[in-house]
């Protein structure tokens, strides 16, 4: 009976430290992991800061391309020039109203 006893002991000291080694294995694999999207995270919004750089780059030079167009236009014909931004400014007028 008491050998029956110790052998029990025994199982349930292994039992013990195979849970504690578990939990501890499961801890380091969850740190991992977080490590591992933590990562991924800041190199995903990194690209996403670059392609936020280079559409805001794009957009930039299209606008100043835009308005060197429109100021050409408005030095080349200045009378519809003056036409077009007041009837223009009807319309606009006319939608903030509604």
């Amino acid at each position: 009976m008491a050998s029956e006893s110790e052998t029990l002991r025994k199982d349930m000291e292994e039992l013990r430290a195979s849970v504690e080694k578990l939990t501890k294995d499961m801890a380091d694999l969850s740190q991992s992991w977080t490590n591992d999207m933590k990562s991924r995270a800041g190199q995903t919004a990194e690209a996403l800061r670059d392609t936020a750089r280079t559409v805001a780059d794009e957009i930039g030079a299209k606008t100043k391309e835009s308005a060197e167009v429109v100021e050409k236009t408005v030095r080349e014909r200045p009378f519809q020039s003056l036409i077009a931004a007041f009837g223009a400014g009807l319309l606009l007028a006319q939608l903030l109203r509604r």
